[in-house]
């Protein structure tokens, strides 16, 4: 089915292009445009006749073409098993695959917020291979997934490739993080969830502002704001802050200040429920973000009694973040001079580094060299680049 798929997109009939995947998943309905993908390259095998008659009925196939039969009426096509059967000479027992698929949902969401909760602690090594596992797991689940639990369903989906996207952006895989990012999107546009769909298009700007490409974080950010009316505050409070990074990198101080003011107000309102993805997003969070923002609008001073008023009421569970937080307060006190106070601070976060191998806090580490050599400090530079070098081995 694969291939009479991917012959079906290419046939002259539909003009000089190929119909896009995302417009043929669709008409399917069942599945995302990365799983027809695979479906099409033969990693994913329709294998089951029911399916077989959906594919072949969506997209109109001519019987006399097919090496199956199509039933004579939508009421002959094979179903499912009942909900509730009869043992032999004995009690009716209710079937439990329809409302395990739900119950298997929520589940998994707990265990993503036990991954979570790991990740915080000792950052994304130990995670990249569960990630990628439970997604596929999940995607098996879509693939036999029909009815009211199939949104559900999608929405774990998205939450595993999202968290999977992050997994990667934090080890440095930044092209894994965007691909990762983009199933994760698939589903959370299937599932017509727009809160979702704006948190993950915040997501895939942050990744492009860590690859450098401010331009597209910026039109990331854009597009995660284009419904900000119908998003609950603090999930519009995280896309303008990631909007604020965007403008700080392109050096607009002026957009970069006044996004964040935007971000400080709608993060003031209190998270809509315990469940909202962004209730991280306080308006302490936005504030030592605005940090990062001034150090890389060379306004270090600014910035260093913010990160240490943040670091005064840490919470031990972040300690990945904990090292990040700091490199960015070394990185502050090596641009402002303060060449002492800087390896002092840098040495903790390298400490935390060493353990949870969070790429972003070593690129903030790496900064501090090339900052120490511009204020006549060629000695501590030396021995600093050496510790930070010894991360790698």
């Amino acid at each position: 089915m694969g291939t009479v798929v991917r012959a079906y997109r290419y046939h002259p009939a539909h003009g000089h292009k190929a119909l896009p995947q995302e417009t043929v998943s669709r008409w399917l309905g069942t599945v995302t445009q990365s799983q027809l993908s695979r479906i099409e390259s033969g990693r994913n095998r329709v294998d089951t006749l029911d399916k077989l008659i959906h594919y072949a009925r969506s997209l109109k196939m001519p019987a006399d073409l097919l090496w199956f039969e199509l039933p004579e009426s939508a009421e002959e096509t094979p179903k499912r098993s009942a909900d509730v059967f009869a043992l032999p000479d004995g009690p009716l027992v209710a079937a439990t695959s329809v409302h395990a698929e739900g119950a298997l949902a929520d589940s998994l969401l707990e265990t993503l917020d036990s991954y979570y909760s790991v990740d915080n602690l000792a950052g994304p090594q130990s995670l990249v291979n569960i990630a990628s596992q439970q997604l596929r797991f999940v995607e098996n689940l879509l693939s036999n997934s029909h009815g009211r639990h199939r949104k559900q369903l999608l929405y774990v989906g998205a939450r595993y490739a999202e968290f999977a996207g992050w997994i990667y952006q934090d080890t440095g895989a930044l092209n894994s993080a965007m691909q990762m990012s983009s199933i994760a999107l698939d589903f959370a546009q299937e599932a017509s969830d727009e809160t979702l769909i704006s948190y993950i298009l915040m997501r895939r700007s942050n990744i492009a502002t860590d690859a450098k490409r401010p331009e597209l974080a910026l039109k990331l950010a854009d597009a995660a704001l284009d419904k900000s009316t119908c998003l609950p505050p603090r999930s519009r409070a995280v896309a303008l802050r990631q909007r604020a990074h965007a403008f700080a990198q392109l050096h607009q101080p002026d957009d970069c200040a006044s996004t964040l003011e935007l971000a400080f107000k709608s993060a003031e309102s209190s998270a809509d429920s315990e469940k909202e993805l962004a209730q991280y997003c306080t308006p302490e969070y936005v504030e030592m973000e605005a940090a990062h923002c001034w150090i890389e609008l060379g306004q270090s001073d600014q910035a260093i009694g913010t990160l240490q008023h943040s670091l005064a009421e840490w919470k031990p569970g972040f300690r990945r973040d904990l090292g990040l937080c700091l490199a960015r307060l070394a990185v502050a006190h090596a641009s402002s001079g303060q060449i002492e106070n800087a390896l002092i601070v840098a040495d903790r976060s390298l400490e935390i580094a060493r353990d949870t191998k969070s790429f972003r806090t070593e690129t903030q580490l790496a900064r501090i060299p090339s900052i120490l050599v511009a204020k006549g400090a060629e000695d501590q530079a030396r021995r600093f680049d050496r510790s930070i070098r010894s991360l790698k081995l």
